[in-house]
């Protein structure tokens, strides 16, 4: 039985792992949480996500659930989410992330570890808010109630790292870590000029690069 610490450890990742899949997914021209997944390439972009937080004292915490690993909660992410509107799962992306994404990124930026996958989730939010089309060419219309005017312009600038400083995020900095802005520029541009997969796969080699037990049945092709 999962004591309440696990059960929230647990909540707190699956609705990571929704952050880290939808504006990635949506961008891609994907609808649902069950059309992503079953793409490969966004199964291992969640790998690489997961794995890169088993140092985290949450996720040793969730060792112990039955089936166990990133088996279980990508499981868990496709049963309570299959049928779920990508649509759904960008709305209020600006507290959504700031809930669950920035906690598991400054935690990785302070201790020096490995933050490709996260950088270019910041990337293709940033290009998802200021861009209002998917690489298919399908408009879409964001629904950010808490981004303010302000925060408007910092996404439409063309200083792209502007984005970076709107206020959802003004209180964790993240202009002052090099380690991220760069990668996070990076994946901007090879999103806007050569589509979000193109820009994804390139995360992924950074990644395995950097994990490379994980990456013995993976391929950067």
């Amino acid at each position: 039985m999962l004591t309440t610490i696990q059960n929230q450890s647990t909540t707190d990742l699956l609705n990571a792992s929704q952050c880290m899949l939808s504006y990635p997914a949506y961008l891609a021209g994907y609808r649902t949480v069950q059309e992503a997944m079953q793409d490969r390439l966004f199964n291992a972009y969640l790998n690489a996500f997961l794995n890169a937080t088993q140092d985290c004292p949450d996720s040793r915490r969730l060792s112990g659930l039955s089936g166990g690993g990133n088996e279980s909660l990508l499981a868990q992410l496709t049963d309570t989410t299959s049928d779920t509107e990508l649509e759904e799962l960008c709305r209020d992306g600006a507290s959504r992330l700031s809930a669950f994404i920035l906690p598991i990124l400054l935690d990785r930026l302070k201790r020096g570890r490995e933050i490709s996958c996260l950088a270019f989730l910041l990337a293709a939010y940033g290009h998802y808010l200021h861009t209002g089309m998917d690489d298919k060419g399908e408009i879409y219309t964001v629904d950010e109630p808490h981004l303010t005017d302000e925060d408007w312009l910092r996404v439409n600038d063309l200083d792209t790292t502007a984005f970076l400083a709107m206020s959802p995020f003004a209180a964790a900095n993240l202009l002052d870590f090099p380690q991220l802005v760069a990668p996070y520029k990076i994946y901007r541009i090879q999103i806007a000029c050569y589509g979000l997969v193109f820009s994804l796969k390139q995360a992924l080699c950074a990644f395995w690069e950097t994990q490379p037990e994980v990456s013995e049945s993976s391929s950067c092709s």
